[in-house]
């Protein structure tokens, strides 16, 4: 089964992949939800994060990220 993705979404992810650096220095360790090139909701529980992006927007596909800090070894 092959998903099809909105414009608005590549758009997000390709905002999200661009501002990453930001986005480490405020949301550390925390999903992301972006819509319309900016973050609608953060937190560690990402289902909590994705129904609060949509309640927020009303939208059914929103662009979610985990944003590692940084510090991870492997």
């Amino acid at each position: 089964m092959v998903m099809v993705v909105s414009k608005e979404f590549w758009e997000d992810l390709k905002w999200g992949r661009a501002h990453y650096s930001e986005l480490q220095k405020r949301f550390k360790d925390q999903w992301v939800a972006i819509v319309d090139k900016h973050v609608v909701s953060h937190g560690k529980n990402l289902r909590k994060v994705e129904e609060e992006a949509r309640k927020l927007t009303g939208r059914k596909e929103v662009y979610t990220t985990y944003v590692e800090s940084g510090a991870a070894i492997y």
